[in-house]
């Protein structure tokens, strides 16, 4: 009899082994099945853009002085003609760059060209219908349109005084550069 009982304990302590080691085994399939990515960051959504470069016909030479010219920036607007250059940013129909209004928040002054992104965020736009460069000329007016100067007007066929509407696909990085010439500006949308 000592050795039925001994046989009968060794296999409930077998078959109890066993059973953790399957439940451990199913517990981890189970785990696995539901961490679909680990602990993996989340995706990071795709930047809705316009980018390019801005070319200042004669270079360096050709910028007006240094005390006429405080910022410039990339300003694209949801219609044309603007209504009002700081009106329509403030009312969300129209986004420029850099982000910041303040001024020292410019793009590259004095150079022959400079890059610029103009980033959309959660107010992505169909479409850009008119994408300039604008110079603040007048610090006195920095929150008034006649503080502002368009020096520069993205035209796909080259003539400024035709403005290209620029379709906007949302997660896209859509390519405009932009001629500055100060000798012969586009004309002011204002």
């Amino acid at each position: 009899m000592p050795t039925n009982w001994h046989k009968t304990a060794l296999d409930t302590r077998f078959l109890r082994r066993y059973g953790q080691i399957l439940s451990a085994i199913a517990l981890v399939a189970i785990l696995a099945v539901s961490c679909d990515g680990g602990l993996r960051p989340p995706e990071i959504p795709p930047v809705t853009s316009i980018s390019g470069t801005i070319r200042y016909l004669g270079g360096k030479a050709s910028w007006p002085r240094r005390d006429s010219v405080w910022t410039v920036r990339v300003v694209g607007f949801r219609q044309f003609p603007p209504r009002d250059l700081i009106g329509d940013i403030f009312q969300g129909r129209a986004f420029f760059t850099p982000a910041a209004l303040q001024l020292d928040s410019t793009l590259p002054l004095f150079a022959d060209s400079a890059r610029y992104s103009l980033v959309f965020g959660d107010s992505i736009p169909t479409s850009i219908q008119y994408l300039s460069v604008a110079m603040l000329i007048d610090t006195a007016r920095l929150l008034q349109t006649s503080g502002w100067r368009v020096i520069g007007v993205y035209a796909a066929n080259g003539n400024q005084r035709e403005p290209s509407t620029i379709p906007i696909t949302r997660g896209r990085d859509h390519q405009a550069n932009i001629t500055v010439d100060f000798k012969n500006p586009p004309p002011q949308p204002f």
